[in-house]
């Protein structure tokens, strides 16, 4: 054995945590990124990767989210990756600073901040809204009916959406809420009350839930209702399945033209042998992208401390992403933990039960 190989089992190994059940899904992308990262010299000892399930909100409870992360920061987790919806990233906000252990969650809620958040968002709360209003106003629509479900998120993107509705002429004909109880035959009605608004386009703001279910398909095709339509991020929800997504516009992050993107594609077959779950997808480059930066973290902590590590994600700067469109790219800062930059967000499409690139957000004339 040569003394580097021996140094090298010698030296502890470093823990990541990730919080939340969708990760064990996704263990070959984040095993890929700091396998590279190992591979090209950026980490010089080896990793360790701690999984808890239970991210907490809204399937399970806010206790039973802040126990499992203080699980891992217990068992010396340097940095802890997950909490990945709204619900759960606002009950862990505080624990993370209280805790001085980064987390960095895919959440887009600008509730989730402060010295320890940090923010890869498969989406963003204020963001979404923007580009689904600027799709409105390039399409020729101008009177829009709104479904929002209730729920911390609802809220948050509504309070933005009609924000942009204001700021771009668009009239809001009709809301309806939901919730997560809401059966089909209920969503068909509160469909009926808005396309009985005569509104030019439906918008769907909150989480994909009823999407996933079948629910929002079936409601529509109850009442033979088929208007021109555009989603949140919850559009990636096409995840677990196309069909249930089918006529709808939404804000993706899965881009073909992102050269970095296939790149990833190509070393992910090279590797295991297969494509991606469910490819093509946003998700698989949005952990590897998560993981990768956590690597790079790591390389410019000052200390491999949970402050240290801090320090460290606040140091990238320009680093390329797999996630967005061509021009996206990871940075941080002292007061800047929203860690995505560029065409990050960007228009999808599921079309005869495939997903199609839609295109980068366009500025409109007076914008």
């Amino acid at each position: 054995m040569t003394s580097i190989e021996d140094r090298w089992l010698k030296l502890a190994p470093i823990r990541v945590g990730w919080l939340g059940m969708e990760w064990r899904r996704f263990e070959r992308e984040i095993t890929l990124a700091f396998d590279e990262a190992i591979e090209r010299g950026v980490l010089d000892r080896r990793y360790e990767f701690l999984y808890e399930d239970d991210a907490g909100l809204p399937q399970g409870t806010a206790r039973g989210g802040v126990e499992a992360f203080h699980r891992l920061v217990d068992a010396g987790c340097l940095a802890v990756v997950g909490a990945n919806y709204t619900d759960s990233a606002m009950a862990l906000a505080a624990h993370a600073n209280e805790s001085q252990v980064p987390l960095i969650s895919m959440a887009g809620t600008d509730a989730f901040h402060g010295e320890y958040c940090f923010r890869m968002g498969n989406g963003d709360v204020g963001g979404d809204p923007a580009l689904m209003v600027n799709w409105l106003r390039r399409e020729g629509h101008r009177r829009v009916a709104v479904l929002a479900p209730w729920s911390p998120i609802g809220e948050e993107y509504f309070r933005f959406f009609r924000q942009e509705c204001r700021r771009n002429g668009i009239s809001v004909a009709a809301v309806e809420m939901t919730t997560n109880a809401t059966t089909t035959d209920e969503l068909a009605a509160k469909f009926r009350i808005l396309r009985d608004a005569n509104a030019d386009a439906l918008a769907w703001l909150g989480y994909g839930g009823l999407v996933v279910s079948g629910a929002v398909r079936e409601a529509l095709e109850k009442l033979d209702w088929d208007p021109p339509r555009i989603m949140t991020t919850a559009f990636m929800q096409y995840i677990w399945g196309f069909e249930q997504l089918e006529g709808w516009v939404g804000i993706d992050q899965w881009c073909p033209e992102n050269p970095r993107m296939h790149r990833f594609h190509e070393r992910f077959v090279a590797r295991y042998g297969e494509d991606p779950w469910m490819w093509p997808n946003a998700i698989p480059g949005l952990a590897y992208d998560m993981a990768a930066a956590v690597a790079e973290a790591l390389h410019r902590a000052t200390v491999l401390t949970g402050p240290g590590v801090k320090e460290g994600l606040e140091r990238i700067r320009f680093m390329p992403a797999v996630t967005g469109g061509p021009n996206t790219h990871i940075a941080g800062g002292p007061y800047d933990h929203q860690m995505f930059k560029g065409d990050w967000l960007h228009f999808g499409r599921v079309r005869n039960g495939a997903l199609e690139f839609a295109g980068l957000y366009e500025a409109t004339e007076d914008h």
